[in-house]
């Protein structure tokens, strides 16, 4: 047992030390008035596609909305092998708006990631001198494209944005505490951001200097993963000079669709999982810690049967969780204008660590499907 409370104690100091720290950037990202630019940059926003014709349509529609100036904004469409009507869509869309432009990306490298194979191939074609990124069931407000470019100053090289799900009325309940799981990790990434410890970002809603990208060599090195266009990216970013800062308002906020049914939820937190070891050093071990933390906090009541003086232990390092998550949650709610229910919220916490525990297991060890395709997780081979 004094192997099990050693491992509990420094996973807590773990999970405690990377909370305290969002906590801190979001209180910084309430109180600091950010650094705005009047300058008006290229931008290449860059899509990639695969079968979207439900919704490429719309998301193109939203991007031509936009209240940045028209005659600076490039809108590359990568159609990943689709095979439905994906491509003609963006085909038929271009003839009324001659800056959208289609790339039909139909061989791949079997032993890379498809999506980072298109998005490279828009990148490299770009003329912005700013890349945007969001996923092509994506509608952004008329704002959002004005809300990112303006965070870039001559020293930032990347703006994080965020993505929340949209709910209907009549989604079941397990919906929503997904959608306030989504959120929660959108105002941990932001709250790391802002704390000079970038961690996460979302591809729904990220920009970046073509420069930037061309001097991390893209994807290099990160390409052979399926999940992590974005927060591996991130990743590589943070180990240059340039600055990345959020965009930490409710017109960067792009809406998304959430899973429909629980099997694609697992399929798709199996996919975010199975990037998990191939962070750095550093903080691959802050991710071990927190996981050994979850995991403890998770089996705790079946140790609390052969020893009853863990239950204290348990109990305080619980409540603490509770607290802080609740703390991070509420200010990133009031940031971003995000309705917050209580109710929901302690629902959710009865459910987290053991949720992340599995998830993270699967994650690293079984097979999910993405986009018509199964992999297996540990190097995310296709099958």
């Amino acid at each position: 047992m004094d192997l099990w409370y050693t491992l509990f104690i420094v996973g807590a100091a773990c999970y405690f030390y990377l909370t305290g720290r969002i906590i801190r950037g979001l209180i910084r990202l309430r109180r600091n008035n950010p650094e705005f630019s009047n300058e008006k940059p290229s931008v290449s926003v860059v899509i990639a596609a695969r079968n979207e014709e439900k919704e490429i349509g719309r998301t193109i529609e939203a991007l031509v909305q936009q209240n940045y100036p028209t005659d600076m904004i490039d809108i590359i469409i990568v159609s990943d092998r689709s095979t439905d009507r994906t491509a003609s869509i963006v085909t038929k869309q271009s003839e009324h708006h001659p800056n959208i432009r289609l790339i039909e990306q139909t061989d791949i490298d079997e032993t890379l990631s498809p999506k980072k194979q298109a998005l490279d191939r828009g990148i490299r074609s770009a003329k912005g001198e700013i890349i945007v990124t969001t996923d092509a069931d994506c509608q952004p407000q008329a704002g959002w494209l004005t809300a990112l470019i303006q965070h870039f100053t001559p020293k930032v090289g990347m703006v994080a944005g965020k993505a929340k799900f949209v709910i209907k009325s009549d989604a079941p309940y397990w919906q929503t505490l997904q959608s306030l799981d989504f959120d929660s990790q959108g105002y941990a990434a932001a709250g790391l951001i802002a704390d000079d410890l970038p961690f996460s970002c979302t591809g729904a809603s990220m920009a970046f200097r073509k420069t930037l990208f061309e001097e991390i060599k893209g994807y290099s090195g990160v390409d052979n993963l399926i999940s992590g266009d974005d927060e591996l990216l991130l990743a590589k970013a943070a180990r240059t000079d340039w600055q990345i800062v959020n965009a930490a308002t409710p017109a960067a906020v792009v809406p998304t669709r959430p899973p429909e049914s629980i099997r694609e939820l697992w399929m798709q937190r199996i996919r975010w999982g199975s990037k998990g070891m191939y962070y750095n050093n550093t903080r691959r071990i802050v991710l071990i810690g927190i996981f050994l933390f979850l995991m403890c906090l998770t089996v705790g009541p079946f140790i609390l049967i052969f020893d009853s003086a863990y239950f204290w232990l348990w109990i305080d390092f619980t409540i603490v969780k509770i607290l802080l998550d609740l703390t991070a949650t509420v200010i990133g709610s009031r940031i971003y204008d995000d309705r917050f229910d209580l109710v929901d919220f302690c629902i959710l916490e009865l459910v987290h660590a053991p949720a992340l525990v599995i998830f993270a297991i699967a994650g690293h060890f079984l097979r999910f499907e993405w986009k018509g395709q199964s992999y297996r997780s540990r190097g995310n081979e296709s099958t």
